[in-house]
């Protein structure tokens, strides 16, 4: 799922939920990191469902292991080593 501005506090929490186990996956951890900044630009003073609260510290502290993660990837996005070049005729 991709969250935009039309993206509700349930999806930013499912594709949170749903990415929990991001470590040591690049995919997973994008996932994470995009619903927790979602969820940080987007909060409400509160959030309590089910009994359950959400600390905005903890997210914050996540999101910087994350970038941490996503960003040692990224270093290596869209580069290519060529050994070689050789014209086909």
């Amino acid at each position: 799922m991709s969250l935009d501005s039309t993206s509700t506090l349930d999806d930013a929490l499912a594709q949170y939920n749903d990415n929990l186990s991001w470590d040591g996956n690049i995919t997973k951890a994008t996932a994470a990191l995009a619903a927790i900044r979602w969820i940080l630009v987007n909060r409400p003073k509160i959030i309590a469902t089910n009994d359950r609260n959400i600390g905005f510290e903890l997210l914050a502290a996540e999101q910087g292991k994350l970038e941490k993660f996503v960003g040692s990837f990224s270093s290596n996005v869209n580069r290519a080593s060529f050994v070689r070049g050789r014209m086909r005729t």
